[in-house]
């Protein structure tokens, strides 16, 4: 994997060539949004965005948390938890204090289906704001089962359920199946949305409300690699102090979830700061794997799908090239971390 990115530096002719390494350096022990520990009202609370504080949030900053009451039991089979009414995904918000986020309750919620587009849930939020123009960016899934559409919401202050405002589906009611969309928002456009799960196609586009083509394949499956079987986006890319970034991508291999040697593993590809559409290093490893009983979802904690880590949050910490973390685990739980990127010259 070294050797591909360092031919893609030389083609491009870099002055100076970074090696990338990533790896995890710190999770917590316990999830953070749970349960079954009495830290979230939500019987499954799992896939996280983070909201970054804003005078529109009066300076609060957190998770946001794909939330959901489907009736599991410990040590029950795994709910795979879907369907209108209480087992509809809702998103409900979780203030980070102190580096620790808080409970969720029941009155936390701050999207929920609102259309028949919706009515069974919204779900899996990417979420990014815009300095300049004082707005969050939020894609998530329209689930209307059995239709699933990438929709995007923004607004100014996004802990106040009723001033989402909708945008709709992103590529269109016949685009069926796009769901899972990372913005990469810059300076100047154009800016870029990798999107999509099994593959991932990236697109630009001047303007982040709206995107006229679904673009081009970006990151595909690699048939004897960990990720054999599906990639899927993870949280909006990240700058790194050699301007590169660092793109964060879910995966899982063939057999999942029946074979109890496989999972959903989270791993990563280096964007080329000058052209972010271009890879300069892919992962040949995942940086996690779901190995606590909370990620596999088994006792003491319930499941709702088997032996999945989901990373849909990363923010930038105080330490350069240190991220911190949050992450679905057995579809039912959050859990945090920090990561850290490695560079060589």
């Amino acid at each position: 994997e070294m050797q591909v990115g360092t031919l893609v530096c030389a083609a491009l002719l870099a002055a100076v060539c970074a090696a990338y390494d990533v790896q995890l350096v710190q999770v917590d022990p316990v999830p953070v949004l749970s349960y079954v520990d009495g830290t979230s009202a939500f019987q499954q609370t799992f896939n996280p965005s983070y909201i970054v504080p804003s005078p529109g949030t009066r300076g609060v900053g957190g998770v946001v948390a794909r939330s959901q009451n489907c009736s599991a039991t410990v040590g029950g089979p795994c709910t795979t938890c879907g369907g209108p009414g209480p087992k509809a995904s809702v998103l409900a918000f979780s203030a980070v204090v102190d580096g620790q986020p808080t409970p969720i309750a029941a009155n936390n919620v701050i999207f929920e289906p609102n259309n028949t587009m919706e009515h069974t849930g919204t779900e899996d939020p990417r979420i990014v704001y815009d300095e300049k123009a004082q707005l969050y960016y939020m894609f998530y899934t329209c689930y209307g089962a059995p239709s699933v559409l990438l929709c995007l919401a923004v607004s100014p202050t996004p802990l106040v359920k009723d001033s989402w405002i909708r945008k709709g589906p992103v590529f269109g009611t016949g685009s069926q199946d796009s769901k899972s969309a990372a913005l990469l928002l810059r300076e100047t456009g154009p800016h870029y949305l990798f999107w999509g799960a099994g593959e991932i196609r990236v697109t630009t586009s001047s303007d982040p409300t709206s995107w006229a083509s679904k673009g081009d394949l970006f990151i595909q499956p690699r048939s004897d690699m960990f990720d054999s079987f599906g990639v899927e986006s993870g949280p909006p890319p990240l700058k790194l102090s050699t301007g590169d970034y660092l793109f964060i991508y879910n995966s899982w291999n063939k057999g999942w979830p029946q074979d109890p040697s496989t999972g959903y593993n989270p791993a990563w590809v280096i964007l080329n700061g000058s052209n972010p559409a271009q890879i300069l290093q892919r992962a040949s490893k995942p940086f996690m794997s779901p190995t606590t009983a909370w990620e596999r979802g088994v006792p003491p904690y319930t499941c709702n799908v088997p032996r999945v880590v989901f990373v849909e949050a990363a923010i930038p910490t105080e330490t350069p090239d240190e991220f911190q973390i949050y992450f679905g685990a057995a579809d039912a739980v959050v859990g945090q971390g920090r990561l850290r990127v490695i560079v060589t010259e």
